[in-house]
């Protein structure tokens, strides 16, 4: 009866929260809850039981938090059975939510959102689209990235194809799809389609880790040394 339906199971220390998420995931025709955790290290125990597609994961738990259960959940993300985790936080501008998104989470909702936020984002998730927090994750990324690491001499970018390297800084600029298309001349397919490869190039798994990964790259800074060199 389920099979069809996007499987999300909900972590949260807080019962009243975790009732509501249960019955806004309930009400939906095309979700299903499968299961809720109290903490981390019942989430490990959950996923590992019940395979989700989706994980709403609180960040502020007993026992092991939500970046530790992130991190250990997405450890062999790859398969195609890792789901795609989705934190939950009271803070937006939160260097945690940074860290998460880090350890692999796909995206972030604050507890504050609207239903029809927190439906949006679980669809886009799972089907791989832009998210509604995007372009905040963009802001946490600027705000908190840094590009003060040793990179090897085989950088994964360098695998892109010209068109590829363009799409990466247009998402990384928070660029949507329609808007990539309309200043590429593309169609918005040819876009998707773009997208997708540089996420598989790059071993990443949501726009986010794009913008990630471009950031801690140091690759916005060098397109703007680029551009200021005489032609």
């Amino acid at each position: 009866m389920s099979a069809d339906r996007i499987r999300v199971a909900i972590v949260d220390d807080q019962p009243l929260f975790t009732s509501g998420m249960l019955m806004l995931i309930e009400a939906q025709t095309d979700l299903v809850c499968v299961g809720t955790a109290a903490n981390g290290e019942e989430a490990l125990t959950l996923v590992e039981r019940v395979r989700p597609d989706i994980v709403l994961m609180d960040l502020r738990m007993p026992v092991l938090n939500g970046i530790e259960a992130t991190r250990l959940i997405l450890a062999g993300r790859g398969s195609a059975e890792t789901p795609r985790v989705i934190v939950l936080t009271t803070i937006q501008r939160d260097e945690a939510v940074y860290t998460a998104l880090r350890a692999g989470a796909s995206a972030f909702l604050t507890k504050d959102a609207t239903p029809a936020d927190v439906l949006a984002t679980v669809r886009a998730t799972h089907g791989g689209q832009p998210t509604v927090s995007d372009v905040a994750a963009i802001g946490l990324v600027r705000e908190f990235g840094s590009a003060e690491f040793a990179r090897s001499q085989d950088v994964l970018h360098d695998r892109l194809s010209p068109r590829e390297h363009e799409v990466m800084l247009a998402v990384a600029d928070g660029q949507t799809n329609s808007q990539i298309a309309a200043g590429a001349h593309l169609s918005e397919a040819t876009v998707k389609s773009h997208v997708r490869s540089v996420l598989n190039k790059l071993n990443l798994r949501s726009r986010v880790h794009n913008v990630i990964y471009v950031y801690e790259n140091g690759l916005i800074t060098a397109r703007a040394e680029s551009a200021r060199r005489p032609q």
